[in-house]
């Protein structure tokens, strides 16, 4: 999903933590199938308190169209369950 480590997935500033894109009973696939992004302290908090959640669902549509770009749709489903395209 990136190669830059060192900043914000979303603001470009030095990143702190790393988000996965697909968590809850997921965190292991998205970590398996690298759906994860760094994000700094104050995006990280964003995406997991926005009342809207319309960060984290974009989040989980760009982990969706990383993975489809290597596996199926179907396997997408298999996986994941969900489509958030």
């Amino acid at each position: 999903m990136t190669t830059d480590w060192e900043h914000c997935f979303l603001c470009g500033k030095e990143a702190q933590q790393i988000h996965h894109c697909i968590g809850g009973a997921y965190r292991k696939k998205s970590e398996k199938y690298g759906l994860l992004v760094p994000l700094c302290m104050l995006c990280h908090g964003k995406v997991h308190d926005e009342p809207s959640q319309e960060t984290n669902k974009e989040l989980k549509k760009i982990g969706q169209a990383d993975f489809m770009m290597h596996y199926s749709y179907a396997e997408w489903m298999k996986q994941f369950g969900k489509n958030y395209m």
